[in-house]
């Protein structure tokens, strides 16, 4: 036994803190880490797992006679006792394969992206004779987006208008107009958008107006399937006579036995 608290195991392979629920494996069981003992035959029905520590071996040669091992990474790991001959001559070596632990959590989902507030034509902002489409071209807008129409206030104003009112320079009643200088209009669903200045000739000879197409939005629920039948109403439950038959004989017997009494009754009279 003295020769077993002198040993000296070098270990072959790098350490991280354990990630899984730890088993503590003995090497060698009840005989411990000596010579001549088949470690290989003592591993082959274990399964080996990161987390799990043995008990005694080792780390750049531990010699407390009671070393502990914590299998941090996954793979082939391999140890030997380092007293001479220990390991040549009488087999006093290990060689185990420990599985992954636990997976990696999954990682969070990325956060939504912020609005974004999109000034019209950017340093020029909403006036005439500006290429809004070419200004457009390279954005995506999306739902929650809002557009900024920055101008001049009483020398420009913003109509949401339809497709045809786009094409025609057509602008609607003038008390739907937004008028402020600094409108700001927020994209609340998703589709094509049409904007236009409903100053005489300003879109219609000097291509004030943008259109754009907002992505995103909640989509639209399923449609029912035609034709789908309701759901067929179940069987009736039915109903438990269990107490009524147990009543009825019940009453039975005490009838047999009152009848039998009555009988002995008369018997003994007689």
């Amino acid at each position: 036994m003295a020769s077993k608290n002198l040993c000296l195991m070098i270990m072959i392979a790098g350490f991280l803190p354990a990630i899984t629920m730890a088993t503590e494996y003995w090497v060698g069981g009840d005989k411990g880490w000596t010579i001549d003992v088949d470690y290989q035959a003592w591993a082959k029905d274990k399964t080996f797992k990161v987390g799990d520590t043995l008990a005694p071996p080792p780390s750049e040669g531990l010699t407390t006679g009671h070393d502990v091992i914590t299998l941090a990474k996954p793979g082939k790991k391999w140890y030997i006792c380092g007293v001479p001959t220990h390991c040549s001559d009488h087999n006093q070596k290990l060689v185990i394969t420990v599985e992954d632990g636990a997976p990696a959590p999954a990682p969070a989902p990325a956060a939504p992206a912020p609005p974004t507030e999109y000034w019209v034509g950017g340093d020029k902002g909403w006036t005439i004779d500006v290429d809004y489409q070419a200004w457009a071209k390279d954005k995506t807008f999306k739902v929650g987006d809002t557009l900024v129409f920055k101008y001049t206030k009483g020398h420009h104003n913003v109509f949401k208008v339809n497709q045809t009112g786009f094409q025609n320079c057509i602008a609607p009643p003038p008390s739907e107009g937004l008028t402020t200088g600094h409108d700001v209009i927020t994209l609340a669903k998703p589709g094509k958008k049409w904007y236009i200045c409903g100053f005489p000739t300003h879109c219609s000879d000097h291509n004030q107006k943008l259109v754009i197409t907002v992505e995103g939005g909640t989509p639209a629920p399923a449609a029912p399937v035609p034709g789908l039948a309701a759901p067929v109403p179940g069987p009736a439950p039915k109903k438990d006579d269990s107490n009524n038959s147990c009543k009825v004989t019940t009453s039975a017997y005490k009838i047999f036995v009152g009848g039998v009494v009555l009988i002995w009754t008369i018997l003994t009279l007689v």
